[in-house]
């Protein structure tokens, strides 16, 4: 029996975006200052720990899912992740840059500063693996009653 691929599509974005970065190289419209700004909150965010974080949450239920794959696989695609951080946060910019004035970067960074949004951005990547492993779980019940609901009707959903 052929077991589906569970893919994250945080996952599947970081994937494509580290494969492809070399040859992607959006034209910022941005100024060096809005720049700076932008990576001040990325920072202050911790987007990267943020990305990391679902990562990991979701390759214990890829490794299951692909047994086949090398357990080395994984643990290098998380390294790998990791060193690579730097070039998905440059490929972030133009995201934030079109979505954000300057004014409200400065916004941001100010509450991000605050005590309330230093503790958000503590947690916040512990949210985010929680999240996605409660996501997980419920994703897999919902299939499970799905299929059932289908077998009922006589409706296969795996192969035999």
């Amino acid at each position: 029996m052929r077991r589906p691929l569970l893919v994250n599509p945080l996952l599947i974005a970081l994937v494509v975006s580290l494969a492809s970065v070399s040859r992607f190289r959006p034209a910022l419209a941005q100024s060096a200052e809005k720049a700076a700004l932008i990576r001040r909150l990325l920072a202050q965010t911790r987007a990267a720990d943020l990305a990391v974080a679902a990562m990991e949450a979701t390759v214990p239920a890829q490794r299951a899912a692909n047994p086949k794959i090398p357990a080395e696989f994984w643990d290098e695609f998380i390294a790998r992740a990791k060193r690579e951080m730097p070039r998905f946060i440059d490929m972030l910019l133009p995201v934030y840059d079109s979505h954000f004035t300057k004014e409200q970067l400065e916004q941001l960074l100010a509450f991000y500063q605050s005590p309330l949004g230093q503790y958000l951005a503590k947690v916040q990547p512990e949210i985010a693996m929680q999240s996605a492993q409660i996501g997980q779980k419920w994703g897999g019940e919902l299939g499970a009653a799905v299929a059932q609901d289908l077998a009922k009707r006589g409706v296969k959903t795996q192969e035999n």
